[in-house]
């Protein structure tokens, strides 16, 4: 009987260790029940809040969704407008045989944080079939935006979307700083702050300059509010600085992700070669013709 229990005890402790070894492709499936469950009970929760909104608060919803209504007919309008005078560049730019890099923005929900304890690692539910296609979405960094202010970047790793937030040390992306739009990188945090490194220690920071995304990294748009100086300090040949963000870690649900697409040149490479001289062209050929002469001689 002795010997049976200590017979099964390792056959289980094998067990245990080989499937230790073989689970990865099972644990991607766990985790994605997991984060199938988080939703439902996500949508749960909403539902009975909606529920009882709409019967015990009527008045005050009906007020506050004209007053939406409102913002949203002028938004529409403002969007609108805004559109066509992209359309108007794009074929200004066009005629000059470059392309152009459109956006697009997809909503998405926090639905858990990554790691316990660590409140700027979540992981995102959102429709990846919606974006865009061509590179592979793994290989691809992403924006977050929150109440229209950049929130922190966002990456695809086995089918799921893990965001990197504001003061994490994989939130990197590039800013505008001050007036002047010093260049800067946001590179973690201090003291509760963002920390923006490499800015070009001869260009004047001020404390209450607004920073701003710069656009130049493809992974926001360009002038997203990020936040605001706080404290300016030297370091090691350039400035580092520290920003107050705008956009809060705190209450944390819906957000935005944008899905840039990376401008490309269109003129083609034979379109270059048929620009060139026909001179030019023949200037290889004759040169190997006239070293050939030169080594029989």
């Amino acid at each position: 009987m002795r010997y049976k229990i200590l017979v099964f005890g390792i056959i289980f402790i094998a067990s245990i260790l080989v499937l230790m070894e073989v689970d990865k492709g099972i644990r991607a499936k766990i985790l994605g029940v997991s984060d199938y469950i988080k939703t439902f009970f996500l949508n749960t929760g909403e539902g009975i809040a909606d529920t009882y909104n709409r019967h015990f608060d009527q008045a005050a919803q009906i007020e506050s969704l004209n007053q939406k209504l409102q913002d949203y007919d002028k938004l529409s309008l403002e969007n609108q407008n805004l559109k066509n005078e992209l359309v108007k560049y794009q074929k200004i730019v066009g005629q000059d045989g470059f392309a152009h890099g459109l956006s697009d923005f997809h909503l998405a929900r926090i639905i858990s944080f990554a790691t316990l304890g660590e409140k700027d690692r979540v992981w995102l539910n959102t429709n990846l079939s919606n974006y865009r296609k061509g590179e592979a979405l793994e290989d691809r960094i992403f924006g977050i935006v929150k109440d229209n202010a950049a929130l922190g970047v966002a990456v695809v790793q086995n089918g799921r979307v893990e965001g990197f937030l504001n003061g994490n040390a994989n939130c990197n992306y590039d800013v505008y700083i001050g007036q002047s739009r010093a260049m800067g990188i946001v590179s973690g945090s201090s003291g509760g702050n963002l920390l923006v490194d490499y800015i070009p220690d001869w260009i004047e920071i001020h404390k209450g300059d607004k920073v701003f995304t710069s656009g130049l990294d493809g992974i926001f748009l360009e002038n997203i509010p990020v936040g605001v100086v706080e404290n300016v300090r030297e370091n090691y040949g350039y400035l580092s600085v520290e920003v107050k963000p705008y956009a809060s870690l705190g209450e944390l649900s819906y957000v935005w992700i944008i899905d840039r697409e990376t401008p490309q040149l269109h003129l083609l490479q034979d379109e270059i070669h048929s620009n060139q001289p026909q001179d030019s062209q023949k200037e290889p050929q004759e040169n190997i013709e006239s070293n050939d002469v030169e080594l029989n001689m």
